[in-house]
């Protein structure tokens, strides 16, 4: 009977975990079943040695990094993963033995697995409300807040639950005689989906601020960036009646000049004009902004306004954000910027391509330096979390799109290839 709750709490555990973490089919296949059978065998080769103690709370740690589940996550969410599965597990665990000690144990077994799959049905319809699949992307930006809601507190929250839940199966369990302790199966219930409701409100609350955070910034760079083109036009009559004066009294070198200058300054700004939101074009323009104080160009060439893409603006600026910043703090590093930056916005075929390309300092394994750039927390810089290109290529996996880099020599490339939306524009 202990073999068969082990079973069972162990696979609606990690289909649980699987759906927290938006697993694909394979992936839960390859969960679930795997853990299920390594627990139940540990437990009854435990069992042949009159050892009678459940371990699978252990065995859970080194199959939440093993297992494909998480491949795709950085290190500490790993141990999220262990945490929650930990938690689900003494949650239905400890249900199962106080319905065995209230029925007997042929009509204990049906109601035991009842109970494990509800909740993994009612996680299966909640998944919508369970964290994204890039929510560490949340957590990049600093917040101004004299409090706000930090990562670690999401590790931390899990944690109690997962601990709270094992004294619930190890220390009140054994003490109960009778399922009259209709109490200790409510409040093993809350304090889990307590945890869980807490881990996932957080990572939405973060979001709203972000978005906040986020709108805050597009206000200011859209203002700073229209503030330049009105000035630009109110500028417009006086630079005509300078052009006329320079031609009136006939100094035609000195009117070369002049227009060559006003050419340069209306060609630098006639270049966002094919971005058709404002908004991306006042991160470009800020981007530009920012290199240009670092003594580095950005050279740039905009074939494709961006308006039938299928990702929002806050999406199509994050990719185009990430790759910039990228190449401008690999760029401020070197002696010789005279490459610059080139960012090129194309249209090919159904695609949209956002191409950003830079000098890199000379890698000794260039496969292997291209390969670990995608993982998650991985980083050169100091003060980076190293999940900028790790959470781009979640999110273009989600409108089948792709982001991949190749290197010529000492330049890097990297591309991005966003879908266009089917009717014209429609997000």
């Amino acid at each position: 009977m202990q073999l068969f709750y082990i079973c069972i709490c162990t696979a609606a555990a990690w289909a649980v975990v699987c759906l927290f973490f938006h697993c694909e089919k394979p992936a839960v296949l390859q969960g679930i079943f795997p853990a299920a059978v390594i627990c139940t065998g540990v437990a009854y080769l435990l069992s042949r040695f009159s050892f009678a103690i459940d371990v699978t709370p252990l065995l859970l740690l080194p199959l939440a990094f093993l297992l494909p589940l998480t491949k795709e996550q950085p290190p500490q969410n790993h141990l999220l993963a262990y945490f929650l599965s930990v938690g689900t597990y003494c949650l239905l665990s400890g249900n199962c033995w106080l319905v065995s000690s209230a029925w007997k144990p042929l009509a204990a077994i049906p109601v035991s697995t009842a109970m494990c799959t509800a909740l993994v049905l009612v996680a299966f319809f909640c998944r919508g409300f369970f964290p994204p699949a890039d929510w560490e992307a949340f957590f990049e930006s600093k917040s101004p807040e004299r409090f706000t809601i930090r990562k670690g507190y999401i590790w931390v929250v899990l944690g109690l639950m997962a601990v709270c839940e094992c004294v619930f199966l190890y220390l009140i369990v054994p003490g109960l005689q009778s399922f009259a302790s209709i109490g200790a199966f409510i409040c093993s219930c809350t304090l889990y989906g307590c945890g869980v409701y807490a881990a996932c409100l957080m990572v939405a609350y973060r979001w709203e601020r972000l978005a906040t955070l986020v709108e805050q910034d597009y206000r200011n760079e859209m203002q700073a960036f229209m503030s330049v083109i009105r000035s630009q036009r109110h500028d417009y009559n006086f630079h005509v009646q300078a052009l006329a004066g320079l031609f009136r009294k006939g100094d035609m070198d000195e009117c070369r000049a002049y227009l060559d200058n006003l050419v340069r300054d209306s060609t630098e700004m006639n270049t966002y004009l094919p971005i058709k939101d404002p908004a991306i074009a006042a991160l470009v323009f800020s981007f530009r902004t920012m290199a240009f104080e670092y003594g580095i160009e950005l050279h740039m060439d905009i074939q494709n306004d961006l308006s039938n893409v299928v990702t929002s603006v806050y999406e199509t600026n994050k990719i185009i954000g990430n790759l910039l910043q990228n190449a401008i703090d690999e760029v401020r590093t070197h002696k010789d910027k005279s490459f610059g930056i080139h960012l090129y916005i194309l249209k090919r075929g159904e695609d949209c391509i956002i191409h950003v390309a830079n000098k890199v300092t000379p890698k000794e394994n260039t496969a292997s330096f291209l390969q670990d750039i995608y993982k998650p927390g991985h980083s050169n810089k100091e003060g980076h979390e190293g999940i900028g290109l790790s959470s781009i290529q979640n999110l273009l996996s989600r409108y089948r799109g792709v982001v991949y880099s190749r290197m010529d020599d000492d330049i890097i490339h990297f591309v991005a290839k966003i879908p266009m939306s089917i009717q014209g524009g429609a997000k």
